[in-house]
């Protein structure tokens, strides 16, 4: 699905050219390969790759050893983290409250609400691969339906964590 129509071509390609410009070379290095794997990850599926170029930044794939903290409770940043491979732990208030695998997202939250962290999360494995990104809602005149894709995509990750978190509380 592309949001492209409503705007004339010329203007569209003349924003993202401008874009990519803006890019530094990781930035498009990274971009190429998130372009790559991008229907592999749950959040970016059905977006147009040329409208996915221009609503995500600081775009960069990170290693975390063992130990390595990649948020901690409290943070007011923005990024939201996919794991390429490795395994993280959740902490709430020092207590560890769960376990994040390859192919899961977290930071989603606090990206959408621009809230504070809630958990800290620790890299659990030898080594960790993450893809962290933040969202552009700047270019919102040109791709919001890409980012009406990418917040409802969002919202059924938020959704399934809480259903899985009613489970477990059922449960007990």
């Amino acid at each position: 699905m592309s949001g492209t129509s409503n705007y004339l071509v010329e203007d569209v390609e003349k924003f993202l050219q401008i874009n990519r410009e803006a890019q530094s070379d990781e930035q498009s290095r990274s971009l190429k390969k998130l372009l790559s794997v991008q229907d592999k990850i749950s959040i970016f599926r059905s977006i147009d790759p040329d409208e996915l170029k221009a609503i995500v930044y600081n775009l960069k794939f990170v290693k975390f050893k063992f130990k390595d903290y990649v948020v901690e409770q409290n943070d007011t940043n923005e990024e939201i983290f996919f794991i390429i491979d490795g395994e993280c732990q959740v902490f709430h208030n020092k207590k560890k409250v769960g376990t994040l695998r390859a192919g899961e997202i977290f930071g989603e939250a606090g990206a959408i609400f621009k809230s504070n962290r809630n958990a800290s999360v620790v890299c659990a494995s030898e080594e960790a691969t993450l893809l962290s990104f933040c969202i552009d809602e700047n270019n919102m005149e040109f791709c919001a339906p890409a980012l009406a894709i990418l917040y409802k995509n969002l919202a059924s990750e938020i959704n399934a964590k809480l259903e899985e978190i009613n489970f477990e509380f059922i449960k007990k």
